[in-house]
């Protein structure tokens, strides 16, 4: 597990809401507390940050108004496949908004009402 505990709740509470893109724009070295932060890590850490919302039910992924099919885990495999392999591939993160894109992000209030990204 790449964030502590505290850590997570942290981001989950300041990014509650936010796009793909904003979140993706929140893993960085100095949001992290780190020196440095490669592609990889910056993705690893992407995407746990998705599993672990997606697992607390705070969040559902989706693609044109339907939400994705598959467990947790097999909507995450599809996402690492597709995932772009560089930073240039990603586009400042505008890949999420792309149809090559698995799906984005509907998140889930404690009412249940859903707020589409």
């Amino acid at each position: 597990m790449l964030f502590h505990d505290d850590e997570y709740k942290v981001f989950r509470d300041e990014l509650e809401g936010s796009s793909p893109s904003t979140i993706w724009g929140a893993m960085c070295a100095n949001n992290l507390n780190k020196i440095n932060l490669s592609f990889e890590e910056r993705k690893n850490y992407f995407l746990e940050f998705i599993e672990r919302l997606l697992k607390e039910n705070k969040i559902k992924l989706a693609k044109n108004g339907v939400f994705l099919e598959g467990t947790t885990d097999e909507q995450l495999t599809h996402f690492r496949v597709v995932f772009p392999k560089t930073e240039e591939e990603l586009y400042y993160g505008l890949w999420f908004t792309f149809e090559e894109c698995p799906g984005g992000i509907v998140w889930v209030s404690d009412d249940g009402s859903l707020d589409w990204t």
